[in-house]
């Protein structure tokens, strides 16, 4: 199976809708929707992770009763994917393929973070087992060596 694919934005983009918000922030005390998002968007698709986290609350605050727009609360389950996050962002995934059930995009999206959840899972289950199989040699090594005494 292939990796889950999500593009970088360039820094220069990043930058250039980082100032459209601020302006409109210190202008006007808030930013219109359609600046805070691109503003998220670019955050979610930045190459370091420190600025995929400042896109959660952004895009938070856009998914407010009668404005929890699919496009928001996806990139909100992108955001949370990227950042190892795997429940909250199978959750959001989910609420947006309940608004639309034929959403491809987050079928795919929901799709990785259940093969990183069942992979992580796994790797859990490994390095308990293997934790597990270290302790009872350790007993037994012990236990033989006081028995020779």
């Amino acid at each position: 199976m292939s990796e889950f694919h999500y593009d970088i934005v360039p820094n220069d983009r990043l930058r250039i809708c980082e100032r459209s918000y601020l302006t409109e922030m210190e202008c006007n005390g808030t930013a219109s929707t359609a600046t805070q998002f691109n503003y998220s968007f670019c955050l979610v698709h930045s190459q370091r992770l420190e600025d995929v986290k400042k896109a959660i609350p952004l895009l938070q605050a856009l998914c407010r009763p009668g404005t929890d727009h699919r496009d928001f609360v996806y990139y909100l389950s992108l955001a949370h994917f990227r950042l190892g996050d795997y429940d909250k962002a199978l959750a959001h995934a989910k609420r947006v393929l309940a608004m639309e059930p034929n959403n491809s995009q987050a079928t795919v999206l929901r799709d990785a973070i259940q093969n990183k959840l069942k992979s992580e899972g796994a790797l859990g289950m490994a390095i308990v087992t293997g934790g597990v199989a270290i302790g009872v040699g350790l007993v037994a090594i012990v236990a033989g060596a006081l028995i020779r005494r």
